[in-house]
């Protein structure tokens, strides 16, 4: 097996295996220069794994007029749904831009269902992608007392609301009842749509298998979208994989407890750390943060984060059009999808990173990782899965999801590597099912995430002559390089003996290509018989060097490991500036581990200059251009 990895899972596969229902989520080799003292690459065992809005109505009178005359459906026996007030200004002009828009009690005795509204926390702006945590507060003017027991719920009118995308109506809590009289705080999340434009939320009560009734709150709110890149093309881009794979206990994922930060589901304490950067973590809310067992040098415990919060998520590409940087590629590791938990966890990180790139107008794209896999579910499991994201969650049509020759971009890693599943055979049927077989909606513009070694079929790839033909049948070709190399001389040679043939070599056969480049590398704590700080950083110098080695050989497009691989120390993030900054238990790498003072930005920063080079902007410079 080659050293290093990408996902690190056969160390976590054996530190969970006494916890339930766990999966297993592929490697990469990320192994060091001369493959020294690299240990067994493998996968956390631990993978983490919705949602539909139903239709609008429109009848022109009044939900609560109408209430009284809704009758159950036969589809579980849901009510029918309320319609929209479109009532008119005096000049006949636009909908009310108010939040309330009740109606004026009919005279006569109390009716058994009503309401009016209290006050409704609903935005005016929202940027796209954007979310609001809001609520909607309503007093029981009825006669019958609201429990959710009797089916007294809030909803969103017509049970579609463009900023809702999971259930429309908000339950009451277990043990709470409004009796006549009484109020309660509906807690409303809103989610800003992908285009901008002027979007209605509102909202009514609802008695379930009964009626809708009383008052409604409504806000027209206006959508802005980011300017941002240019979704059309992956022509000079520098692109960032995202793992997405940390969670947390109590981040309200259904796995509920630590994945890629400790070998223990439930013991976050330094011996069981299995990451080796530690991340800046200064801007986060304590919303977004978790304590772990450690502490840290200016007291209270070491806290981290979980990709299950969208917060947190959309946090992260506001780092990214802060500094420049294109866009992600969102990893899928395809061996975990069959539990229900991680499927579930994993679609929710999509949907985060669609809301970021939506929000801060970057690019992103699904790449499937095959690692870990059972080869005989490989074809069938990858085709239904791209047909649940497109058909069931949409990303294609996000404006944000990366398009390139006039068709959705996406990758597929692994196939051909000597320790990964899969045949040339079920490999050249994906190829073709994704690039033309499929119906046109589920058709891309499909790369590969291929061996180093890809065109001589040595070293890390399968030695099969039938692999050559499935590599080069690729829409563009992505050679894996984190680890190959560990100082300048080696990036030279590599771009010698690698990227100059390689380019060659895809240009011949009408395939684009498109070079991997790495900051660093560190595995000490999933592998400590490694050193900390394997592959030194050298303030930046060392992945700036690769930037120029990938512009200066004519390629167009370049990828970036990673966003947030904090576990193998290649995350560009935000991290630790001094040691003053991780905590005072285990061993963990601070960005001044070379002795150099950096800013906890410094890797964006640098990103996002190597994506002006790449886009011509600035010269073509072995030298970087910016200081710390």
């Amino acid at each position: 097996m080659t050293p290093g990895t990408k996902t690190l899972a056969l160390v976590a596969a054996l530190a969970f295996a006494c916890t339930d229902a766990t999966t297993d989520e592929g490697t990469r080799d990320e192994g060091t220069a001369q493959d020294a003292g690299a240990g067994d690459d493998g996968e956390f065992a631990d993978r983490v794994p919705g949602m539909d809005a139903g239709s609008d109505s429109s009848d022109a009178s009044h939900p609560s007029d109408a209430s009284s005359d809704a009758s159950e459906t036969g589809d579980g026996g849901r009510e029918e749904a309320g319609t929209r007030d479109e009532g008119a200004t005096d000049d006949g002009g636009s909908r009310d831009e108010g939040t309330r828009d009740a109606e004026t009690p009919d005279a006569g005795p109390p009716k058994e269902d009503d309401s009016e509204v209290v006050s409704a926390d609903l935005p005016g702006t929202l940027a796209c992608g954007a979310s609001h945590q809001g609520s909607v507060t309503m007093r029981n003017t009825g006669t019958a007392t609201w429990t959710r027991l009797a089916g007294y719920k809030l909803g969103a009118l017509g049970d579609a609301d463009p900023f809702i995308s999971g259930d429309p109506r908000v339950w009451l809590p277990e043990g709470v009842s409004v009796a006549p009289g009484g109020t309660y705080e509906f807690p409303v999340t809103l989610t800003a749509p992908g285009s901008p434009g002027t979007y209605t939320t509102d909202w009514q009560m609802v008695h379930e298998s009964a009626h809708w009734f009383g008052a409604t709150a409504k806000k027209d709110v206006q959508v802005q979208c980011a300017a941002g890149v240019d979704a059309s093309t992956m022509e000079k881009k520098l692109l960032m994989g995202y793992q997405g794979w940390f969670y947390a206990p109590g981040d309200g994922s259904p796995i509920n407890h630590w994945v890629h930060w400790f070998r223990s589901p439930s013991d976050p304490s330094a011996q069981n750390a299995t990451f080796d950067l530690w991340p800046d973590l200064s801007e986060l809310d304590a919303d977004e943060l978790y304590a772990t067992n450690m502490t840290m040098p200016a007291g209270g415990a070491a806290r981290l984060y979980s990709a299950w919060t969208q917060k947190t998520v959309v946090r992260h590409f506001g780092w990214m059009e802060d500094n420049g940087i294109d866009g992600v590629l969102l990893q899928r590791f395809a061996s975990e999808l069959r539990d229900p938990r991680f499927l579930t966890a994993r679609d929710q990180v999509t949907r985060n990173v669609r809301a970021g790139a939506e929000a801060h107008g970057r690019v992103f794209a699904i790449e499937y990782d095959i690692s870990g896999m059972n080869e005989a579910n490989i074809p069938d499991d990858l085709k239904n899965d791209w047909r649940h994201l497109v058909d069931d969650l949409g990303v294609t049509q996000s404006p944000r999801y990366l398009r390139h020759k006039g068709k959705p971009v996406l990758f597929v890693w692994g196939f051909g590597f000597d320790d990964r599943p899969g045949t040339p055979a079920q490999a050249s049927d994906l190829i073709g099912w994704f690039k033309s077989g499929a119906g046109a909606n589920y058709q891309v513009t499909l790369a590969g995430g291929v061996p180093t070694h890809w065109r001589a079929l040595t070293g890390d790839s399968k030695t099969d002559p039938a692999w050559l033909p499935v590599y080069r049948s690729y829409d563009i070709i992505n050679p894996w390089a984190v680890g190959r190399y560990a100082d300048d001389k080696g990036a030279d040679d590599f771009k010698k003996n690698q990227i100059a043939p390689d380019l060659a070599d895809a240009k011949a056969h009408g395939v684009e290509y498109m070079p991997v480049i790495f900051p660093g590398f560190s595995w000490h704590n999933l592998f400590p018989q490694n050193p900390p700080n394997q592959i030194p950083r050298r303030g930046g110098r060392f992945y700036w060097r690769q930037a120029y080695n990938a512009v200066s050989a004519g390629t167009t497009m370049i990828f970036s490991a990673m966003f947030d691989e904090v576990d193998e120390g290649t995350a560009m993030m935000k991290a630790a500036p001094t040691q003053n900054d991780v905590p005072n238990e285990g061993t963990f790498l601070s960005l001044d581990a070379d002795g150099e003072a950096l800013p906890n930005d410094w890797y964006l920063r640098l990103a996002g200059e190597a994506s002006k080079m790449l886009r011509g902007e600035i010269p073509a410079s072995t030298t970087m251009p910016i200081s710390p």
